[in-house]
């Protein structure tokens, strides 16, 4: 066709496709340009651009509604295809590039920008991709629309790449932007690409091309080809740090910068670069918007390859770099860490330095990969702090209040807060030790008090402190340590700690942990008086906040994981209190009276646990306000009767009843209901262990005179509330005056009897405590008379008879000559004898009119007198009067029966442990101990001589004084102790065979009493380690509540009357033995109270121990009364069957 030909073409078909509107339809140039072979269109250029342009413009106002705008040129037709305009401008492009003019060009190609950038389609984003790369490759990209373009590119490919349906644009944006990155115009797009980022984030539009922009120079970086120009990343990097520091809240922008950074660090090649243009302040700027971003994933990859090239980074930034790690949680590189540490090497200049670097370290606190950090940077401060003049230190004020901030910061993690700690404490500790450094100290330890309610460390070091004697500040060891840290040399006040005590016991600590610590071991430090000899009044506010607790509640509740209840925390404050009776002297009478009627009130209210509590409680202020208690002890007898109903309460009602009896002193007050309540509830618990299943199993004696026993199988426990019921009826029965005694009896022995099938019964050991109060009550007062002593030369030919009487063998020796006749009596509780000249010889109290004559034929006693005896009916007495011949038999039968006392005889061992003994050897070696120790037993006991002695020794020699010359030994009517003291027996030579012959007794003794003089806390472990025994089951523990040495023992305590000195007692146990004591937990008393408790506590411990020994055995408890009860049985029947 010729030229003109086809210029009338074109034209037919522009009239043709013109519409009654005028608007012109790209459909129809584009099939006029389908028609054309490329030959004479330079005329028609202008208008076929422009025509593009109306329709790419109608579709963009069409899309953003300005629809009322007229363009200067006729409209495109709105129902055209967009795609398919944009792609028939991308083909007349192609087909007649050399005839589009830049200018028209780039109004074209901004205008299929604009109406693209409007659309969703992803046909018209590929089609608009398209066009791009049609003009970049036959034409060029005008300069001017280089910034629209990468706009467009960035926003398409962000919103293409994440869905597989359109991953065809994403790739076609992505070679679009490699295509024109490989032109000339590659580093101009570069720079379009970074003006690209930033803008509204907010909105979609802003925040689609931000990504993408990022996303596409990620890739840019990728691609690792030749004719790709080099990425200028200082630029790049110099954009990015702009936007990361103004987008601090999209975390998803961060997530897009990062991705970049580590794409940067995936590929050596740029690390020169970035070395050579100093960008590492930029990527640090980066990294440091981002951790305040808090990014998560991608930062672990970035933090990871940037590990790798720590070498390239400039020093001055390794520190900067490493608190980024930090911040972001991750594990510090070697050198990093090294960083980190060396920057605390500098000492601080001034407060506010130490406020600086210690605010830093709260980011290491936080994190527990930086324990190590964190111990090496607090080290470094107690070293700092320990090689300058403390007293001249200005920081250490700042240091105290950041790390007790950290400690505080509920962010930090519980090992850090530890380190923290020991921190302090090892400051304290130094400054304490320093002489003169009362300024440096004292903020030390006021911080070591605040973290004391957070942490179990702070608390536990500051319950080691203690006043030694002379009221000297020093640091116990805990249990690893061997040693004391030593004297505090700068005391600071204490007051604050003491606060501190009262605050937490009123309000709780930060954790169940601390507040536990308190409660466990404020009774012990309120042991060590000479630490509060000054600080009364804060005792008088911690008793009131302790009693308000326990009296109106208001409690900390344990957690339930610990298994506890109120009742526990109830149960520790009632021992705080307890111990804070120590200071009764201080006290006045009704604050006193006020604690006593606390425990005696909340006793019995509780869980028995309280009650308990409430019982030893009340036990020690037997002890130690006698005055007090006397006049309150009916109020006390009454709730231990109302408390008989209590389950597990029964051992220690009576282990009280039975320790009050032995305290006469306190009983004048009483009454004739008050015994009767006592005994009352011996009666009730003897009842409740006469159950159905074991009243036949157990000894009983019927009122005539059969008796029968059968097998026993009865617990431990059960038998020594049995033992311990018939010990406080005997015990509590001889303090009574007459009086009492005479309207008493008839109801004790009620109460010792029973029925069985209807038959009155009673049991052995009924029997013997009757004739225990029979004995007791015939009685007159006079001197039992010895043999030698009554019958002379003068007396001529004597004559002796035995005749056994029930339970009674009435043994009489007469003179024919003068009439005196030697009446001996022998019965399960004892031996009486009484000297008769006529008259009449009483040896029981149940009857006058029974009796029998000295001599058979002096029928009415008018000539040598009479003995009564008890009568037939009674359990003592008996229808046949048995006369014994006077044979060998009979004379060793009596002998027998002289050898078993008729005391209950226990032994217990006494050790003294002095300062810093912790071997056998050495412990064994002690012949004297300390003056308080010699006070205490001369208070134990009586001194008495073993050679020739008549009493029960418990197997030290009586013969050649291998043992010792005197041991100490304590009795009454009716019990007595020896005591094996390892100071009276003599040493020998070689230390093994020392050591070996003292633990012959020792470890044969179930009960062991322990003075503790070595400073050192003892527990039964390491106690059973020094003094091994298999029969060792108990070990009382008596350590001085003030430390003293081996010469203040000597000094201090000679100035110090005893009911100034105060003594911890414990009583400790083997794993497998029942630990009942009312000392099973730590209690005080002064040094005028501690034989007496102490005493009291090893008698029921022998019993107890007695018991429990014997507990497979089927065995009742050994009584010597019931055993010489036994051996009278036998010889009756002996003789009677004989007879």
């Amino acid at each position: 066709m010729a030229s003109s030909s086809l210029i009338d073409h074109f034209l037919l078909a522009d009239d043709q496709s013109q519409t009654s509107d005028g608007v012109y339809g790209s459909m129809e140039i584009a099939r006029s340009i389908e028609t054309i072979d490329g030959n004479g269109i330079e005329p028609y250029e202008t208008t076929i651009c422009e025509r593009l342009i109306n329709e790419l413009v109608s579709y963009s106002l069409h899309n953003t509604g300005s629809v009322n705008e007229v363009p200067s040129s006729p409209p495109a037709a709105p129902h055209s295809d967009l795609a398919t305009t944009t792609q028939t401008a991308s083909s007349a492009i192609k087909r007649f590039a050399k005839w589009f003019a830049p200018a028209p060009l780039a109004d074209l190609l901004d205008a299929a920008l604009l109406a693209a950038t409007s659309s969703q389609s992803s046909t018209v984003l590929y089609a608009t991709l398209n066009l791009i790369d049609t003009v970049a490759t036959y034409t060029f990209i005008h300069p001017d629309s280089l910034r629209p373009v990468a706009k467009f590119l960035s926003q398409a490919y962000y919103n293409t790449y994440r869905r597989n349906r359109t991953q065809k644009v994403a790739f076609k944006a992505r070679d679009v932007t490699l295509a024109i990155l490989k032109s000339h115009l590659g580093p101009q797009l570069d720079d379009a690409l970074c003006d690209a980022m930033g803008g509204n984030l907010q909105q979609k539009e802003g925040f689609a091309t931000t990504a993408g922009a990022l996303r596409l120079l990620s890739k840019r970086l990728r691609f690792d080809e030749p004719d790709l120009p080099p990425v200028d990343l200082v630029e790049v990097l110099h954009r990015i740090r702009f936007l990361a520091a103004t987008t601090l809240a999209d975390q998803h922008i961060m997530e897009h910068i990062l991705h970049f950074l580590t794409r940067i660090f995936k590929d050596d090649k740029y690390i020169p670069q970035i070395q050579q243009d100093a960008c590492w302040d930029y990527i640090l700027d980066i990294l440091l918007a981002s951790c305040n971003a808090s990014v998560g994933s991608t930062t672990s990859e970035l933090f990871e390859r940037l590990a790798l090239h720590l070498s390239s980074i400039e020093p001055r930034l390794q520190l900067r770099l490493a608190w980024m790690y930090v911040q972001m949680g991750r594990p510090l590189h070697q050198t990093l860490s090294y960083e980190l540490r060396t920057s605390f090497c500098k000492p601080p200049e001034d407060e506010q330095e130490w406020n600086m670097k210690h605010r830093d370290m709260v980011k290491l606190c936080v994190n527990a990969p930086y324990l190590d950090d964190v111990r090496a940077l607090v080290n470094r401060s107690v070293l700092m702090h320990q090689l300058q003049s403390s007293s001249e230190h200005p920081a250490v004020s700042a240091i105290a209040r950041n790390f007790v901030s950290h400690i505080a910061d509920p962010d930090t993690i519980p090992a850090a807060k530890a380190l923290l700690v020991k921190a302090l404490v090892d400051m304290f500790t130094s400054s304490a030790m320093t002489p003169d450094t009362r300024e440096a100290t004292q903020p030390l330890f006021d911080a070591l008090c605040t973290a004391s309610g957070l942490t179990t460390e702070a608390a536990t070091f500051l319950f080691r402190i203690r006043a030694d004697v002379k009221g000297h500040i020093f640091i116990s060891p805990e249990d690893t340590e061997h040693r004391f840290l030593g004297i505090v040399e700068t005391t600071p006040d204490l007051s604050k700690w003491l606060h501190v005590i009262t605050a937490v016991l009123r309000n709780g600590a930060a954790s169940w942990e601390v507040y536990d610590i308190f409660l466990h071991e404020t009774k012990r430090l309120l042991a060590n008086h000479t630490m509060f000899h000054e600080q009364l009044p804060c005792v008088r506010q911690l008793q009131e906040v302790v009693t308000d607790k326990i009296k109106h509640g208001g409690l900390v509740e344990p957690p339930l994981y610990t298994g506890l209840t109120k009742a526990y925390v109830v149960a520790e404050l009632v021992q705080i209190l307890a111990a804070s009776m120590s200071y009764h002297r201080k006290l006045t009478k009704d604050e006193i009276t006020d604690i006593v009627a606390t425990f005696n009130s909340t006793a019995g209210q509780q869980d028995y646990i309280v009650s308990i509590e409430c019982i030893h409680a009340l036990t020690i202020c037997c002890y130690e306000v006698p005055d007090i208690m006397s006049r309150y002890m009916d109020d006390v007898v009454d709730k231990m009767s109302r408390m008989v109903t209590r389950r597990y309460l029964a051992i220690h009602v009576l282990q009280f009843l039975a320790g009050l009896s032995r305290l006469p002193d306190l009983c004048s007050g009483l009454h004739e209901t008050d015994y009767k309540k006592i005994f009352a509830v011996c009666y009730s618990y003897l009842q409740s262990t006469r159950g159905e299943s074991t009243v036949a199993e157990r000894k009983r004696t019927p009122t005539s005179e059969q008796s029968s026993a059968t097998q026993r199988n009865e617990e431990a426990l059960p038998e020594y509330v049995y033992a311990l019921a018939y010990h406080v009826v005997t015990f509590w029965y001889m303090t009574l005056r007459r009086d009492h005694r005479e309207a008493l009896k008839p109801y004790i022995t009620s109460c010792l009897t029973y029925e069985v099938d209807g038959e009155e019964a009673i049991e052995d050991q009924g029997m013997v405590t009757v004739d225990l109060m029979d004995r007791v009550d015939a009685d007159d007062g006079s001197p039992d008379c010895q043999e030698d002593e009554v019958f002379t030369s003068l007396d001529g030919r004597l004559i002796q008879r035995h005749r056994l009487v029930g339970m009674l063998l009435v043994s009489t020796k007469t003179s024919l000559r003068t009439g005196r006749t030697l009446v001996t009596v022998r019965r399960p509780s004892g031996t009486s004898q009484r000297l008769l000249q006529q008259g009449k010889a009483s040896v029981t109290v149940e009857d006058d009119s029974n009796y029998l004559t000295v001599l058979p034929d002096d029928i009415l006693g008018n000539t040598y007198g009479t003995i009564t005896i008890p009568k037939p009916s009674s359990s003592l007495g008996s229808l046949e009067i048995l006369t014994l011949p006077e044979d060998d038999a009979v004379r060793r039968a009596i002998e027998s029966l002289d050898r078993t006392s008729a005391l209950d005889s226990h032994k217990a061992g006494v050790v003294y442990i002095g300062e810093s003994q912790i071997t056998d050897h050495r412990i064994f070696r002690n012949i004297a101990g300390s003056p308080d120790y010699r006070e205490f037993l001369n208070d134990l006991g009586d001194l008495e001589t073993l050679k020739g002695a008549t009493f029960n020794t418990q197997g030290l020699d009586r013969a050649n004084d291998t043992d010792g010359e005197h041991t100490m030994v304590w009795h009454n009517d009716v019990t007595e102790m020896v005591f094996h003291i390892v100071t009276l027996m003599p040493n020998s030579p070689n230390d093994n065979e020392n050591t070996a012959r003292k633990k012959r007794h020792i470890g044969n003794d179930h009960v062991n009493i322990i003075f503790n003089n070595s400073g050192r806390a003892h527990d039964y472990n390491t106690l059973y380690n020094l003094f091994p025994g298999q029969l060792t089951y108990v070990y009382i523990v008596i350590t001085p509540s003030a430390r003293t040495t081996f010469v203040q023992t000597r000094t201090e305590n000679l100035t110090t009357d005893k009911t100034d000195r105060f003594y911890s007692v414990r009583v400790v146990t083997r794993p497998d033995y029942p630990n009942i004591s009312s000392a099973a937990d730590e209690k005080v008393v002064s040094g005028a109270s501690l034989a007496g408790m102490v005493r009291n506590l090893a008698l029921n411990e022998c019993i107890m121990s007695l018991m429990w020994t014997r507990r497979d055995e089927k065995a009742e408890y050994p009584s010597s009364w019931r055993s010489r009860l036994h051996q009278l049985r036998r010889l009756g029947e002996r003789y009677r069957k004989s007879c």
